[in-house]
Parts: C-alpha cells; structure tokens; sequence
C-alpha cells in the first residue's frame, strides 16, 4: 500500500502573438505612471493557432512553457503517442510488459513541480538540492555527517539521453518560511525561447540564463556559482528588492513571453501571521522586458485585498479583436489588462459576493492555483487554495469578455450588513454586464452524496478539445463537461490528490495523482452521460453505492486504457514532446517512449 505524501506546504507546481504594436509602453503602478527610467519598448505579437516557435536549433515538437502555448491550453496536437498502456515502475523499471520502454531516467532532488520542459534537445526542471550535483553544496550537520544544503535548484538533462548538463543553483533567502519554505526549491514551470531559459527562483527572482549553462566558455553576471555545470545568468530581476514583494512562503509563478514582453505574478502575499499584507502596495502582476530584465509596467490591483498568496500564471490572448493578458490575482478576481501598457480591461469575481475567506481554509471564498485558459474566444478557470487547505467547494467559471470592460462579474454587491460575528455579510445581486457563459460547481444536496458540493477546489488547469473539457480538483475527481454549455458528462474518482492536470495527445488524455498513480483516459468527441452521484432512486446509503460502483465501473470500461503505479508521488503534469512522454515525479524525472521510436 502506498504512503499518501503531503508535503508541509504550497508547490507546484496559443501562440506568440503576428500583429505589431506600435504604440509606446507606459510603465504603471496601478492608474499611477511608473518611475521615468523604466524602458519603453514595442510588443510584436502572433494570432492564431500556430504552435510557439520552436527553440533555437530545436524541433517543431518542442514543449516550451507552462501549457505548450501562451493560451494554456493542455492539448498537444503536434505529436503522436500511440502508445496507451504505460506499466506500473518499481525501483525505476516497469514490472510488466507495455507499449512503451523507458528511454532513461534521471534522478531530482526531493521535490518536483517546475516542469518539465522540453526544448532545443533539452529538459528543464525545477527541484531542490536533495540530490546534489556538485560536491561544493553540501554541509556537515552537528553530528558531522555532510547532508546537502538547502537551495533551489534548476536543472538541465539532454533530451536524447538524459545525461546531466547544468544547474541554475539559487540558495535560499535568510528570511526562512516566511517568503521561502524549506526544502521547497524552484517550484515553478519555467520557460524558453530561442536560446534563453527564464524561471522564477526560490528568492523571488526572475532570471534569463543562457540554454547551454556555462559550455563554450559563456560566463554571465553570476558572482558565487561559476562553476563549469553551473547557469550562465544574462540577467536577474530581484522582485524583492526592486519591487518590494513579500512572496507568502514561496514564489511560484510560470512566466509567458509575448513579443518581447514576459508576464508572470510576483507572489506578493499575507506575513506569517496570515493576517497582515506586509507589502500592498506591491506590484502583484509584472511585464519585463525579455531583453533586459527592465520593469515595462507593473499592477497591484489586489492590494489590500489578498487573501493568502498569488501562485496562479498569466494567459494572453486576443479576444473579441482585443489583445489582452489575463492574471488571476490573489484577491480572488481575474484580471485583464492592455498588454503594452498594463491599461485595465476587465475584470471578473470568481466567487460568489456571500463567499467567505477563513484562514487554514474553512471558508467559502478561495483564489486560484490553476492558471486560466483561452479557447475559442473564452476564458475558462477554476478557483482554489493552498493544497495545505484541502478541498472545499469550488466553483469553475467559462467567461466572455467580447467587446466588454469593466466589471463584467456574474453578481454586483447589492447590499453590507454585519453579522452577529461582528463580520461583513455581503448580499449580491445579478449584474446586467456579466461575461459569465456558464458556471459549474456550488452546492450539492442530493441524497447521500458524500460531498456538500459538485466541484472542488483545485489546482489545475483546463483541458479542451473538440468542444470537450477536462478539469481535475485537488480532491482526485476528474470532470468531462461540455466547453459550450458546462454539462457535466461523467467524472472519475483518482482517489488521490492532484495537483497537476489533464493533458491531451494523440486522442488520449493524461492525468497524474499524487500516490503516483498516472492515468491513460480515451477522448470521445460525444461522451456519454455517466454521472456517478446521480442516483435518486436509491434506497439508502448502501444502494446508492452500489449503484455508484456500476456506474465508475462502465466509465472505466468505456474510458479508462491504463493505469500506472509510479514509485513516487507526481505533483506535475506528464507532458509530450517529439513523441516522447515525460513523467517527473518528486525525485525522478522518466523519458518514456513507444516500443520501436
């Protein structure tokens, strides 16, 4: 039986735009213009659905950042896998025969959530120094034994042969679990193009390294590691220093490039306390220039109003003849914003106005974990926590934000009143300009459903094809609906956490648990209605569970074409790449291909 691992605290875990903005870029604070100094630059951009330039000297197929492409779509539609049973591992071998062979494993640190990523003949990861890789970071302890030090680390493998290339190494800030976990080392995805590498580290910074670390004799501006294997830095943004940012515990935001702009969330959040905002006035949403590392426009629209952290990714999109970048902000709104200018758009409440934050998450109202994505001129993006806080109810949202601005939220507040707790009671009241399209989850009260509610909190992100949508919570469902209208068509029970989401290729969707359990499902174009918790002739507890059986068992006939037992938890999304199928768990990372490739 597998131990069921909870690390101590939060992790992780379309195309570049053709038009030409010729517009200048003001950098602003808010509605305030910025310091004079920080650069003007112009934003080239690409539309339509051509797949992200592929790295320099890489190939068509290459997986280059969170999502494969700026609208964050988990889809593939470049490769094949043909392969769909994947058998369980064991002390890094398959114990059976499949359709597949491990072309080589490689092993991490002690935590995995920043990738992997794939291009240029290369895979980056994040992890932390569990593992090291160089005898100069390790210690000896007070019993005189050397153990590693703690540090976050970014890691480089060769994609043909998982042979170990580089590190970016990155030690932790001084300040402890507040703004940097322990053991927790670089948790987001980062991020390539041409022959850059960029990735958030564990202090808050945002770095630009050269793909090939230090081969060929490259140098950069770092000072302490500058060793053969170790990062050839171009250049860093110190979010703390420059910005003023209090990350809570961690700093986890995968950036985007559009153009020349990268956008990313800077993890502005609550102290230790959970209660004070250390920093609201801090930037919460940033644009730098890919080229420098310059601040082009910087947004602290949550301010005040952060409930916890800001661990959520940005998406871009032009919508409705509108180019637009979306940030899911802390404060538990989406908000859109000018791409060149930072100039706000729209902005959306995810939550309903009688939603309640309560600290160690026992309330109603939640952030985002999950990164919004865009299709067919829709945003789709469900709320969720701190894994730490577990499930409680969710509330996923498709949105239409053509030709509207402002706030364009499904509810205004109609009315404040105190409560006998002495606490706001907000009363809500439909809005007349909402872009809500649909909106699935809320209160569940059918009979003996083991939940209060339909859909979870999560941490993942949507997966839509064929006007299909999957969606997984962090309590293990994985939902089908329908991407036009929010159906439900079935959902399966992974009976464990996820933190990673659904992934499409080749007709088959790719789903990874934290047990270690990595799931091979079969995509319909017209599934059936199979919803496991709808059985209202059911007598009794023990009759609807019979019944709920019969139906998780048709799914699983219909849907269902592997299951694998990993040996250790996966807390990331399996991804493929120039046929190859990725699976990184919290210490290995697997290059998995068909039999034959």
């Amino acid at each position: 039986m597998k131990t069921h691992i909870r690390p101590r605290r939060l992790l992780y875990g379309g195309a570049i735009l053709t038009l030409v903005a010729a517009a200048a870029v003001v950098a602003v604070v808010a509605n305030r213009p910025a310091a004079a100094d920080e650069p003007v630059v112009k934003v080239k951009t690409q539309s339509g659905d051509a797949p992200a330039p592929a790295a320099k000297d890489g190939e068509p197929g290459d997986h280059t950042m969170f999502g494969g492409t700026p609208d964050r779509n988990m889809v593939n539609f470049r490769d094949k896998f043909p392969a769909s049973k994947i058998p369980s591992i064991e002390d890094g071998k398959f114990k059976d025969e499949g359709d597949v062979v491990i072309k080589w494993r490689a092993d991490l640190g002690s935590r995995a959530y920043g990738g992997p990523i794939v291009a240029g003949g290369k895979v980056f990861v994040g992890t932390n120094n569990e593992y090291p890789r160089n005898k100069r970071d390790v210690k000896k302890n007070a019993d005189g034994d050397e153990e590693p030090v703690d540090m976050g680390i970014l890691m480089a493998f060769n994609a043909g042969t998982g042979s170990f290339l580089w590190q970016g190494v990155f030690d932790k800030l001084p300040s402890g679990q507040v703004n940097d976990w322990p053991k927790e080392g670089i948790c987001a995805t980062p991020l390539t193009e041409g022959d850059r590498v960029y990735f958030v580290t564990n202090r808050c910074t945002l770095v630009c390294a050269d793909v090939n670390g230090r081969a060929g004799g490259k140098q950069g501006i770092e000072k302490k590691y500058k060793g053969p294997t170790d990062a050839a830095i171009i250049w860093e943004l110190d979010m703390i220093k420059d910005l003023g940012v209090f990350p809570h515990n961690m700093t986890a935001s995968s950036p985007m490039v559009v153009g020349d702009i990268i956008f990313l969330t800077t993890a502005n959040g609550v102290d230790e306390g959970h209660i004070n905002i250390p920093a609201p006035q801090a930037p919460s949403f940033i644009a730098v220039n890919k080229n420098t590392g310059k601040v082009v426009w910087k947004r602290n629209d949550p301010g005040k109003k952060i409930m916890h952290g800001q661990w959520s990714n940005p998406v871009y999109a032009e919508i409705g003849g509108v180019r637009q970048v979306i940030f899911p902000g802390g404060d538990g709104w989406l908000h859109a914003f000018k791409p060149e200018t930072g100039e706000p758009i729209w902005q959306f409440d995810a939550n309903p106005k009688n939603a309640v934050y309560e600290l160690g998450g026992s309330g109603t109202k939640s952030d985002f974990i999950g990164t919004p994505v865009v299709h067919d001129g829709k945003v789709y993006i469900g709320v969720g926590q701190d894994p730490e806080h577990f499930t409680g109810i969710g509330h996923f949202w498709c949105i239409n934000p053509a030709g509207k601005t402002g706030d364009i939220s499904p509810e205004l507040v109609d009315k404040v009143e105190k409560g006998e707790d002495g606490k706001d009671k907000v009363t809500g009241k439909p809005n007349p300009a909402s872009g809500m399209v649909w909106h699935y989850g809320g209160s569940d009260d059918r009979k003996f459903v083991p939940r209060e509610f339909h859909f979870g909190r999560t941490m993942s992100t949507a997966t839509i094809v064929d006007g299909i949508l999957y969606i997984s919570e962090l309590a293990g469902y994985v939902h089908c609906l329908d991407a036009k209208t929010g159906k439900k068509f079935w959902q399966y029970d992974l009976k464990s956490s996820v933190w990673g989401s659904t992934y499409y290729v080749d007709g088959k969707i790719f789903i990874a648990a934290e047990n270690g359990d990595v799931f091979v499902f079969k995509h319909d174009k017209n599934p059936q209605v199979i919803d496991e918790l709808d059985n209202p002739d059911a007598k009794d507890r023990k009759d609807f569970d019979v019944k709920r059986k019969a139906k998780r068992a048709q799914i699983e006939k219909l849907y269902l074409l592997s299951k694998a037992e990993f040996d250790a938890p996966v807390r990331s999304t399996p991804v493929v790449a120039n046929g190859v199928l990725y699976v990184m768990t919290e210490k290995n990372l697997y290059a998995i291909a068909p039999k034959g490739k």
